[in-house]
């Protein structure tokens, strides 16, 4: 794990990167299949302004808006069928540009593409794609659709998400265990992530219970564990292929004094386990009670994603970031291979909300070769709650808080059902 000392280093704007700006604003660069996908694990997408970030995505942007029109015209024909992309230069002309929800919005008179998806889910592969896998979403709020995406997609987003680690201050030669649904998009990213930043991987097997996951952290020395957590009333429903969470894990701790010393402490205080990562779109109370009553505070940190876009924000870990607000809950943006934003609506415009307003979160794959999410609202909300610049631990980027579904009637509905179970 990384010290303290090593923080402000790792988040200086590369060399590199500003090399790959000045290109792309020069135009010798045009076209994202020119960015090497390792480009997305670079710091610098994080610590620009959004005056100087926006120029260098435009291009790319404009891409794509070009492409969703040609290769994907059952999806975006009504929506932007009128749009010239040669035409958006602008912050303010993208943000004319209309949202895309999966479910219809009579409020804002948006229609939703969901129930075309279920009749034909190639509506959503683009014509000009390769070879693709297709990958379930939104099946927590119904039937899933599916988003397509190449294997330099997953390059891109595995790149992008080592970011992450860096955040959570996982260093190449740490030992990590997760128990997450190698089947799912989520767990096959993270698992090719973590090789990606020299991580030794170790995975749990379907058939290992909580004991057998304790024991095989003793056994690989293993100092990071990334797993899911779920509600403390269903910690005994096991409804996802993982099988296991933070809950169990700790339960069989506590039985077995022989188990005590790698999660939680052992009688001289002393743990094997350095960090917790927890998957989810937050940390919750229950999760957070078991990591100060139990595990006697080891730091904890998330990522969030989907099926649609690997990573949205990002939570540092608390022991590199002691005095920041972008804890927990509280989520620094990622911009590469997404952009991403918290928006309301205004007129006949979607614009950024202000700090300390709720609007929904919004993003669009500028670096994609399948799936085109153009400006696309899956349903989440976020309030902004610190402006770029101004969270102390000295990433540039805005700090979200309070992510949460916007048509759920249960705010645990995402845990038990949804990625974060597993």
């Amino acid at each position: 794990m990384r010290s303290p000392d090593s923080w402000q280093p790792l988040i200086q704007t590369e060399k590199a990167f500003v090399l790959l700006e000045e290109s792309i604003l020069a135009g010798k660069i045009g076209d994202y299949r020119q960015i090497h996908p390792e480009a997305f694990a670079w710091h610098g997408w994080d610590q620009l302004p959004e005056s100087r970030l926006f120029p260098i995505l435009l291009p790319f942007l404009k891409q794509q808006v070009a492409r969703a029109q040609s290769c994907l015209p059952e999806l975006y024909r009504s929506r932007l069928g009128s749009v010239d992309p040669r035409s958006i230069e602008t912050l303010a002309d993208w943000q004319r540009l209309p949202l895309l929800v999966k479910d219809d919005d009579p409020q804002h008179g948006l229609p939703g593409f969901r129930s075309a998806a279920n009749r034909d889910p190639f509506i959503l592969l683009p014509r000009d794609s390769g070879p693709t896998a297709g990958f379930g979403s939104g099946g927590s709020m119904g039937r899933h659709s599916p988003t397509f995406v190449t294997i330099a997609d997953r390059q891109r987003e595995t790149q992008a998400w080592r970011r992450g680690h860096d955040y959570h201050g996982i260093c190449p030669g740490d030992s990590v265990l997760y128990t997450y649904n190698p089947s799912h998009k989520g767990g096959q990213w993270m698992q090719e992530s973590l090789w990606l930043h020299g991580v030794h991987v170790h995975m749990r097997r379907p058939e290992e219970g909580p004991r057998q996951v304790l024991e095989n952290l003793r056994q690989y020395r293993v100092n990071i564990l990334f797993t899911v957590q779920q509600p403390t009333r269903e910690m005994q429903l096991q409804q996802k292929a993982a099988g296991i969470n933070l809950h169990g894990l700790v339960q069989a701790s506590l039985e077995d004094p022989a188990l005590q010393g790698l999660l939680i402490p052992d009688d001289g205080g002393r743990k094997q386990v350095e960090f917790v990562f927890l998957g989810g779109f937050e940390i919750v109370p229950s999760a957070l009670e078991l990591l100060e009553n139990y595990l006697g505070g080891t730091p904890a940190a998330t990522l969030l994603g989907s099926s649609e876009a690997i990573p949205q924000a990002c939570s540092t870990n608390p022991a590199l970031t002691p005095g920041a607000a972008c804890h927990h809950n509280n989520l620094h943006l990622l911009h590469g291979p997404h952009y991403i934003e918290v928006v309301k609506r205004v007129g006949d415009a979607w614009v950024p909300v202000q700090k300390g307003e709720e609007g929904l979160l919004v993003y669009t794959s500028w670096a994609r070769d399948g799936t085109i999410w153009i400006r696309y609202a899956p349903g989440d909300l976020a309030t902004l709650l610190l402006n770029e610049g101004e969270c102390s631990c000295g990433i540039f980027s805005p700090v979200i808080t309070n992510v949460h579904r916007k048509n759920s009637g249960d705010h645990e509905d995402l845990l038990l059902h949804g990625c974060a179970a597993g």
